[in-house]
């Protein structure tokens, strides 16, 4: 990890120093990962389908997903062919939407958790 830390405490100092080219955020990292009834799973993004690697297997994709490649399950429609089933991924079932991670637009959530992967990287050789 890089600064040998774990990657919860990567990813909360990078989300708490915000994006140079987004607003700044004040919420902790935590709050990406409660539900938020306020902030409902926004139409057309499926950023969190996108973004983010998947280690688990999925339908369709049994060694899971490299970060920024589409998921198979993502429908044309940007909505998550499996939600609610059983063999959808628990990091997937975790993930919930928030004002920090989803922000005003799709191109925020892409790049919010494009760069939220990149930070909690482990460190090549």
């Amino acid at each position: 990890m890089r600064d040998n830390a774990a990657p919860n405490a990567v990813a909360a100092r990078w989300h708490n120093a915000g994006l140079p080219h987004l607003p700044k955020q004040y919420e902790p990292m935590s709050a990406a990962l409660r539900p938020n009834p306020a902030h409902a799973c926004r139409e057309s993004c499926g950023a969190c389908c996108i973004a983010p690697s998947i280690s688990s297997a999925i339908p369709g994709m049994p060694d899971g997903k490299p970060a920024g490649v589409r998921c198979v399950q993502l429908g044309a429609d940007l909505r998550c062919a499996i939600f609610g089933d059983a063999r959808r991924p628990a990091c997937c079932s975790g993930l919930q939407p928030s004002e920090s991670m989803c922000g005003g637009t799709r191109a925020y959530a892409l790049a919010w958790l494009t760069q939220l992967e990149i930070d909690t990287q482990p460190e090549r050789a």
